[in-house]
Formats: structure tokens, sequence, C-alpha cells
């Protein structure tokens, strides 16, 4: 299989299978304009043809990371499989349609969360107190009691990573000589390269 994004999936259905405890999860890395790294855990929404897509929330100090420098990496390990995937590439905003269409089938908790980083305060910004989160957000569930009555915020957000570099890592228990392959791709064509573990 000469094409990394197909390998990756074969790989997901396999960890999906295995109820590994990361199966569903990424680490997205970024960089701030003054050089400052930042890694985070994100939930990996679905993989197309040639990305790979996560949604943030347009509050997030990753969002504007993302829109100001452009620097990023997303890596994915499955212990299980001892397989981990490290991911460059591209990023582009999800269309709001494809967005809205998500909405529908987030959980009712995840809409709240979304919409208190809308009208109370930023993801990643200080609170007063633990209190004063839970105050905010169950005024929020006082006034959306029903799932289907909470409306699509502008600040959900979804990014689709075109992957142009992969870099798929097989760990070995038996002689730690680890496999490493590099997939570049070039024009249409996914060039390989193996890499000293």
């Amino acid at each position: 299989m000469s094409n990394p994004i197909d390998i990756f999936k074969d790989n997901w259905r396999q960890a999906k299978a295995l109820n590994d405890a990361n199966a569903h999860y990424c680490s997205l890395a970024t960089v701030s304009k003054t050089g400052q790294v930042s890694v985070r855990t994100l939930v990996l929404r679905e993989v197309t043809v040639d990305s790979f897509v996560i949604f943030i929330n347009g509050t997030s100090p990753k969002w504007r990371q993302l829109q100001d420098s452009k620097q990023f990496e997303l890596l994915v390990f499955w212990p299980t499989l001892m397989q981990q995937y490290r991911i460059r590439g591209d990023c582009s905003e999800v269309a709001v349609e494809a967005m809205k269409a998500h909405w529908a089938s987030k959980p009712y908790e995840s809409k709240i969360i979304d919409h208190y980083y809308a009208e109370h305060q930023p993801q990643t910004s200080a609170l007063d107190s633990r209190e004063t989160l839970l105050a905010g957000v169950n005024a929020l569930k006082e006034r959306y009691p029903v799932d289907a009555d909470i409306p699509f915020p502008e600040n959900a957000k979804g990014v689709a990573v075109k992957a142009s570099y992969i870099e798929v890592w097989r760990g070995s228990d038996v002689d730690r000589l680890h496999e490493r392959h590099l997939y570049l791709l070039s024009g249409n064509t996914w060039e390989t390269r193996v890499l000293v573990p």
C-alpha cells in the first residue's frame, strides 16, 4: 500500500476494533507569534481522501495560532498497535454547512460549552473559580433545556489538514529497531523514504 492515508485508515479501523484508548484522539502542536509551542489532545473527527479533520473553537488560542503562523503538526499514537503518525500539510477551514451537519449530532454538553465560550469566556481564559464556570453552564442549560433548540454558534470551527508530509512509525519491543517511513506528497504522488529509527 503506497498511500499513507489508506494505511492510516486501515490502522485506525484496527485501533478502534481493539478498543484502543487513543483510537479517537490526536495531538495538535501549534506555534504562537512569539514562537511558543503548545500541544493539546483533540478528537480526530474524520479522515477523507486527502485530509484529517478536527474541530476547534474559534475563541481558542489554537485557532488563532493556526490562523497566524500556519505552523502545526498532528500526532496520532495507538499503543495497541505500537503505531504512530506525524502529519503536516496545509490547513483550511471546514465549510459552515458541513459544521452545521456535525452540530446536529454533537452531544448536548458539548453544544452548551461552545455557547459558554461565545457568551461568557473564551476557551483557555482564566476563571475566578470553578463555580463561575458551573454557574454560566447552568444558566445556558436553563435557557436551552432541549438539545434540538440549541442554535449553531459561529465560534464552532473545523479544520481540514490536507496532508503533504506523513511519517509512519511502528515500534518494535523485540530489538528496538523500529520501522520508520516518510511519505512526501509530490504533485499527486506519494514518495516514500525509509528512515533510521
